[in-house]
């Protein structure tokens, strides 16, 4: 195959990739970008996570997809929270985060950098509850001579002195956003392999945009939808096992796109620590998956050892687009510190996590 027929090749696959994403639901108004690994964008996911079940955590994040249908995606991201006021009834969180996401030929850019504000309130021994606010600013950017248009083949080769047909006045442009949102936690016992009875529920709701700031490179009337998230996840020890049961999902709506992705996850204690020495770190592997409806189903394994995570995940693409991109849709990448240690421990604060 010569040059002219790849690019042709490669300009087939880019209008396919479009036209699937028309009739697989996922519309190509504005939608906010996300991991497949939810549960590793706790400050992304609802500003309610910030500082709760933790002193303090930092998470980074890497996502690669659709490199099988041209220049893939990438997003990159980073957080950081931490709790202050640490009284015995309420406490206070504080966090940052930060993303970029690059898009195609045309490096079609959004970053991002936040700043995340929180509330939590000891019900009591079991429960808590915790509200949050965000606020930031995002930039939108694109490189439209980069791009390569159907109307610039002329019928055997591209030719770059045809004109486009497109609207060539793309305008970058920054905007204030803002986010806020509720959590509800509970727990009870411990993780210890010895009891391993605990019971940890935490279930959330939040909304972002809630101004819908414009978001067009063309000064044209549009928004970018309010979003509402619904989550949830648990943990379930099962009695003198090893193993827990880790349930969870998400939904997102926003305008007209909605997602629904339901997980399981088992997680299996390799190791208890050591309570009083400290000189035997717990450690535990946590193999499972997601179902994106009617997207992709999502393979996930995950590495705990002390106070470090290391997790990979995989989506497989089930949609109509799995005909451009032969199922592959791209894998993921997150590396977490936070202390106290997510198991483990024998402190009433584990009951939380």
């Amino acid at each position: 195959m010569d040059h002219s027929s790849r690019k042709q090749t490669r300009l087939n696959k880019l209008c396919l990739l479009a036209a699937g994403c028309l009739f697989s639901g996922a519309t190509l108004t504005a939608q906010d970008i996300h991991f497949s690994q939810f549960d590793e964008t706790p400050l992304q996911l609802n500003p309610a996570n910030t500082g709760v079940h933790h002193d303090v955590r930092v998470i980074g994040n890497y996502k690669n997809q659709w490199k099988s249908v041209g220049s893939p995606y990438k997003t990159f991201a980073v957080s950081a929270d931490l709790k202050l006021l640490k009284k015995k009834h309420h406490q206070m969180g504080i966090g940052i985060d930060f993303f970029n996401d690059k898009a195609g030929d045309a490096n079609m850019g959004t970053s991002q950098g936040n700043i995340s504000l929180s509330g939590i309130i000891n019900i009591n021994d079991k429960s808590l509850i915790s509200a949050g606010l965000m606020g930031g600013f995002t930039q939108r950017s694109m490189n439209t001579t980069k791009l390569q248009w159907g109307n610039q083949y002329d019928g055997q080769a591209y030719n770059a002195a045809l004109a486009t047909g497109e609207p060539s006045a793309v305008q970058n442009y920054t905007f204030a956003d803002f986010g806020a949102g509720l959590q509800f936690s509970y727990g009870t016992d411990e993780m210890y392999i010895s009891a391993n009875n605990a019971k940890k529920v935490n279930i959330g709701v939040s909304v972002f945009h809630p101004h819908q700031p414009a978001y067009s490179f063309y000064n044209a009337n549009e928004k970018l939808h309010m979003k509402l998230v619904l989550h949830g996840d648990a943990a379930i020890g099962i009695p003198n096992s090893n193993l827990v049961l880790k349930p969870s999902y998400i939904v997102f709506m926003q305008g007209a796109v909605k997602e629904i992705t339901p997980g399981l996850a088992f997680q299996y204690i390799l190791q208890e620590g050591s309570k009083y020495t400290k000189n035997k770190k717990p450690a535990a592997l946590s193999l499972g998956g997601y179902y994106r409806l009617q997207d992709a189903a999502i393979a996930v394994i995950k590495f705990e050892y002390a106070n470090y995570s290391i997790g990979f995940s995989y989506d497989i693409n089930m949609s109509q687009l799995k005909t451009v991109t032969n199922t592959r849709g791209g894998f993921e990448i997150s590396l977490r510190f936070i202390s106290p240690g997510a198991f483990g421990r024998s402190s009433s604060k584990s009951k939380f996590l």
